[in-house]
């Protein structure tokens, strides 16, 4: 018999029918594909890891382990985890990170994450505030390094502090998840094509910087509304117009002007004190309704004196309202100068001019007059 040897060849038309001439036993293929199938339903490791490491429900670490397949040993996500403890997560922040993208259980430590730890820790983010700032804007260790770096610098320089910056990405803003040339830039333009002054623009956005982070769209109909409710472009409240309308929203704005009918406002004097200090609205319904209340009731003044005197309503009923009213009060008893008084003077001037005007030059006659205004601020009664 000859000795078959590697330089034996078939033409090539004879191949389909040399391999189907080759058969399986029945038996082969069905234990091939349960095999097969075994293999592909066998849990990760890492779900039995997820659950161990990370505090994950059994549930979401088997959904979440299918993208961690590459991962072939716990001395991967081991030195992910220890990195994120040694500045200052604990497990409770590693459970929310890892739920939200179990992904990074596969980055490289000294490639991707020390750099950006780095980043943020030259930028002045250190301890406590790392933590924070990472579990509200967890985008970043995804991000692209120059990416973060360049959006904190550019919130930084529109927030105008480094406290506010860090005041707003400790809490859930996700500010650093925006696109800077999508979102952020375009909205600015909007607002200075109203001319809306950069000094503005960072006031506004120190009281809420997602003014700018919603669609230009929304602002663009934000501007829309507040034209129609009288507040022009260049008006000195236009960028506070534009703040309040977006906090409040057209049901809590509704809302507010029916308690203000309650009172005997009209709709005419509700837009001009809108017009005048949009930020009287900012407060809660009930707020309103106590401030109205005691100020028509306990103070004596007419509903439209307040209507004229929006600014009345944005004070802090416990902490300037009643304990000003009490001392003045007092003084009206006691038939001194400053009895008479303005309401909106007395009440809207700073705590410097109102003790300056009413309360130090009756301290040596009448000592108890000062007992009585500091009591009034802890809810004591000192008559």
């Amino acid at each position: 018999m000859p000795k078959l040897t590697s330089s034996l060849t078939f033409p090539s038309f004879y191949l389909p029918y040399l391999l189907g001439a080759v058969h399986f036993p029945p038996t082969f293929t069905t234990a091939v594909a349960a095999a097969a199938g075994k293999l592909s339903a066998e849990p990760h490791f890492m779900a039995d890891y997820l659950v161990a490491s990370c505090g994950l429900s059994p549930e979401k670490a088997a959904e979440a382990s299918k993208s961690l397949r590459r991962i072939k040993s716990r001395q991967q996500p081991d030195s992910v985890l220890d990195f994120f403890k040694k500045h200052g997560f604990d497990d409770s922040h590693l459970k929310k990170l890892v739920t939200w993208y179990p992904k990074w259980l596969a980055s490289d430590v000294e490639k991707t994450l020390a750099p950006k730890f780095r980043a943020l820790h030259d930028l002045g983010f250190t301890g406590p505030d790392l933590a924070r700032i990472v579990l509200s804007n967890p985008v970043v260790i995804n991000q692209n390094l120059h990416h973060v770096v360049s959006k904190i610098k550019i919130w930084r320089d529109l927030l105008g502090s480094d406290e506010c910056l860090k005041k707003f990405l400790k809490g859930d803003q996700w500010l650093l998840g925006r696109s800077i040339e999508r979102t952020i830039q375009p909205n600015l333009s909007v607002l200075k094509d109203c001319g809306i002054s950069d000094q503005r623009i960072t006031l506004v956005l120190k009281k809420n910087p997602r003014l700018i982070v919603q669609k230009p769209d929304s602002l663009r109909a934000l501007i829309d509304r507040a034209k129609e409710l009288g507040v022009l472009p260049g008006s000195s409240m236009f960028h506070w117009a534009l703040w309040v309308l977006f906090i409040v929203g057209k049901e809590k704005f509704n809302a507010k002007l029916e308690v203000l009918r309650g009172f005997g406002w009209s709709e005419a004097e509700f837009l001009a004190a809108f017009r005048k200090a949009p930020p009287f609205l900012t407060g809660s319904v009930s707020s309103m309704r106590e401030k109205m209340d005691f100020l028509v009731r306990e103070v004596g003044c007419a509903p439209s004196y307040v209507a004229r005197r929006p600014v009345l309503l944005t004070l802090s009923l416990a902490k300037r309202l009643i304990p000003r009213n009490r001392y003045l009060e007092a003084l009206k008893s006691k038939e001194l100068r400053g009895g008479e008084y303005d309401v909106y003077t007395a009440m809207a001037c700073s705590e410097k001019k109102f003790s300056q005007y009413y309360v130090l030059q009756h301290i040596n006659k009448f000592p108890e007059l000062n007992e009585l205004y500091a009591a009034s601020f802890e809810g004591r009664n000192a008559l």
